[in-house]
């Protein structure tokens, strides 16, 4: 029996929903020749080495939120220290205890197959193959809408979701162009068979119908410009139902929990902690306002719902804003709190003008999902 191991790992949640739209659709396969194991490789026997260097990855995404400019310096210096080559030597130097900690995880469980969605997993398995088990198949998706210099070029598939990323993988990042694929976005189970229906949400959550409703939301860590936006939104004297995703920010949920039933009387507020249904509040509301995480707006555009960009962290997130709002037009990008609020009054008196944002979202079908396309890459690699 072959092991196909997907690798799990938090640095935001995208990742992980983009593993599991691939575990999902790789287990329709149902092949008893193949084991597939789900695993969250950071967390493995508690490992406390490989714990810590898991929530060190989850402070610089945490950083790049909060600190405006960090995020681009860091690409950049990684970009003139050597790109990936650099990004090796630093794994086997100042990182060399966490790698040599996921290489054991992985030589117990002994894999066929290693698929990542994090750059992090693809540099591991890599290094896996190379001192474990050389006929190993490493499988990256990446997630992202760009090709960032941390991304190992050396081994394995390498499969994108636009044909910016393709091009740019090829020409800029050098990666081996019979190694390069191109797959149609991906989509978890949740989102392929979750019904767009905008009345069925608003009464399963409570949420007015007649209403204008927009949910504001960071990410899994809530660190960005999620509550200066709920803030000013508050001031409006429109009616509004705003909901909040404080996700996994404890600190935000309590705030807010506390005001939700003090606000004026013009406004709802309904503030959620983290949730894998997260997509049924998108198709509940009329504008989705968010940094620009790549999975978090295509979950959106899947269910219909324009976006508005409100900040973008880095080169990653830059180029999600200019894939979604620019070429595909699924939305806008306005990053001054201020003018947010004046733009959600303007579509609350005239809501025909989301109307372009949203028969662009509806073109997007989550049914073809790029997910089945890496899951038969997996199964084509194996039968090689």
């Amino acid at each position: 029996m072959k092991k196909v191991l997907l690798t799990y790992m938090e640095s935001g949640n995208g990742h992980i929903t983009s593993i599991k739209a691939i575990s999902d659709a790789l287990k329709l396969y149902n092949d008893p020749d193949i084991e597939i194991i789900d695993s969250y490789i950071m967390q493995e026997d508690r490992n406390p080495t490989l714990i810590k260097f898991n929530d060190f990855i989850i402070h610089q995404t945490k950083q790049t939120n909060k600190i405006k400019g960090y995020g681009p310096f860091v690409f950049s210096l990684l970009e003139i220290l050597g790109k990936q080559k650099f990004m090796v030597i630093l794994h086997h130097t100042l990182f060399r205890k966490a790698l040599k900690e996921t290489l054991k995880v992985f030589d117990r469980i002994k894999p066929d197959v290693i698929v990542s969605t994090h750059y992090y997993m693809t540099l591991s398995a890599i290094e896996y193959k190379k001192k474990y088990n050389k006929n190993c198949i490493v499988i990256t998706y990446n997630p992202d809408n760009n090709i960032h210099a941390w991304w190992d070029n050396r081994d394995g598939l390498f499969i994108v979701n636009n044909e910016e990323a393709y091009n740019e993988a090829i020409k800029r990042r050098h990666f081996n162009p019979d190694k390069v694929k191109l797959v149609y976005f991906t989509a978890r189970d949740e989102i392929v068979n979750a019904v767009i229906d905008k009345d069925a949400y608003r009464e399963k959550y409570g949420i007015p119908k007649d209403q204008f409703c927009v949910i504001v939301a960071d990410g899994a860590y809530a660190s960005a410009r999620s509550r200066s936006v709920v803030d000013e939104l508050l001031k409006t004297d429109k009616n509004l139902t705003i909901i909040f995703l404080a996700g996994k920010n404890e600190t935000l949920l309590n705030k807010y929990n506390e005001i939700k039933d003090k606000t004026k009387p013009n406004i709802k507020l309904i503030v959620s902690g983290f949730t894998t249904d997260v997509h049924e509040l998108y198709c509940a509301s009329d504008l989705f306002i968010t940094k620009a995480g790549p999975n978090a707006i295509l979950d959106s555009v899947f269910m219909h719902t324009p976006v508005l960009v409100d900040y973008y962290a880095h080169p990653i997130e830059k180029a999600t804003t200019k894939l979604f709002v620019d070429k595909f037009k699924c939305g806008i990008a306005i990053y001054k709190p201020k003018k947010i609020r004046k733009a959600v009054e303007n579509y609350i008196d005239h809501p025909e003008k989301l109307d372009e944002f949203r028969a662009n979202c509806a073109k997007f079908d989550r049914t073809e999902n790029g997910a089945k396309d890496v899951a038969k890459y997996i199964i084509d690699e194996l039968k090689k």
